[in-house]
């Protein structure tokens, strides 16, 4: 049954989250997917693909009398006056086979072809959906390598339902953070592969993958110190395939390199700046980002102090893996927390985590694993898991039904809002 279970995971998967995907749209628990972050990720394919203008003044122009609402990310650059999308370009080059087959079926029909209509936005949607769903799959593969289908089964499980990683493959699908999540799961699994044969297309393919992560976005690049900690005995025996990697990684951020080039006059630049936010490296705010009821990561999703057990459980394979999860969890708490906007606005739990899942499902899956060993632990263990994921499931619902708030929730609305479906 275990086997079963974990051969058909995904696909029982990507049939709950196209019913939840449809659920949510058809009774408009949540506006148009190219929404919010969405929208900044998603506007380089029409304003390039419909109205031909790498510049972005097309789509300020026709829809916004020349400027972009404050909602979009997009600012001018003061030394130039040209559009700067502060989201780089990663999430639309993903996005864009959905967007030729939205733009396919929008010629085919009566919907205007304005890059915005019925079929771009379901094409923007599924997309996040889609590479959610390949994440999953790629997790998968990475923990049948070395686990019983029976651990392997619960730690998807969990990590599908215990955080917020359905949610944003279905209800804010078109964010970052499903994008992120399938690029970090074939970061580990390549990583993997290129320690047993560092050929020339795995080493092409981490770099084109590492170049993906930081497009995608950028904060993302602590994914990539994934490397030398997992493989510091290889690198400089195989320092002419790292050599390959890294220029097919450097191949895959030109674009952008050229693009702010353009903008601003520089190869690179903090694309953040003009949004009015900041980093305060002198106080950062690590309690609020792990266990406020603002976004506390473990507040929220419980589930994860499963992987942080596991960090310290963990033996053979996954014990290899405990460096460098914790370096990168380290640098991406004390980043966040040191950002004035720590709370990334709305969202369901604190969603600057949910793409480096992956890299803990290895913990998750330790904990499982020693437990099955152990009865008593192993009911524990799986109650605690159980309990978890219906919360954190109920949870999302009152989010995607407007009950819990989109941001800055307070211990009396907590108290007061507590599994309330009315």
């Amino acid at each position: 049954m275990a086997a079963r279970g974990v051969r058909h995971f995904v696909a029982a998967v990507g049939f709950l989250a196209v019913a939840a995907y449809a659920t949510i749209y058809a009774r408009g628990w949540a506006d148009a997917p190219i929404r919010s972050d969405g929208y900044s990720y998603y506007l380089y394919l029409p304003s390039a693909l419909i109205y031909h203008d790498l510049t972005l003044d097309a789509v300020a122009r026709d829809w916004y009398d020349g400027s972009y609402p404050p909602f979009a990310a997009i600012r001018r650059w003061p030394s130039t006056g040209r559009w700067l999308d502060a989201v780089p370009i990663g999430v639309a080059a993903m996005m864009l086979p959905f967007f030729l087959v939205g733009d396919a079926l929008t010629w085919w029909s009566n919907f205007p072809r304005d890059g915005f209509s019925f079929y771009y936005q379901q094409a923007a949607g599924l997309a996040g959906l889609t590479y959610a769903l390949v994440g999953l799959a790629l997790v998968r593969a990475l923990l049948r390598r070395y686990f019983r289908d029976g651990v392997v089964l619960a730690t998807l499980v969990t990590l599908t339902f215990g955080t917020n990683l359905f949610h944003y493959a279905t209800f804010d699908a078109t964010f970052s953070h499903a994008f992120s999540f399938c690029l970090v799961a074939a970061w580990v699994l390549l990583i993997e592969r290129w320690r047993e044969r560092p050929t020339a297309a795995a080493s092409l393919g981490l770099g084109a993958i590492a170049g993906g992560i930081v497009l995608t976005r950028n904060v993302n690049a602590v994914f990539l110190l994934v490397l030398p900690f997992r493989c510091w005995r290889e690198l400089w025996p195989r320092r002419r395939a790292l050599a390959l990697a890294a220029i097919a990684g450097a191949a895959c951020l030109l674009p952008q390199a050229a693009m702010y080039r353009f903008i601003t006059g520089s190869w690179w630049v903090n694309s953040y700046a003009l949004l009015g936010n900041y980093f305060n490296f002198a106080t950062p705010r690590i309690g609020s980002v792990l266990f406020s009821t603002q976004k506390g990561l473990f507040f929220w999703s419980p589930a994860l102090l499963l992987a942080v057990a596991g960090a310290f459980l963990a033996r053979r394979w996954p014990r290899s893996f405990v460096a460098a999860t914790g370096v990168t969890f380290a640098l991406q708490l004390f980043i966040v927390a040191s950002w004035s906007e720590w709370q990334l606005g709305g969202s369901f739990g604190h969603r600057a985590f949910t793409d480096g899942f992956a890299l803990v499902a290895p913990l998750f899956a330790s904990t499982f694993d020693w437990a099955a060993s152990r009865p008593r632990a192993r009911a524990l263990i799986a109650a605690f898991a159980a309990l978890a994921v219906l919360l954190s499931i109920a949870q999302m619902l009152q989010y995607w039904l407007g009950i819990l708030p989109y941001a800055n929730t307070t211990w009396s609305q907590y108290r007061t809002l507590f599994l309330r479906f009315r």
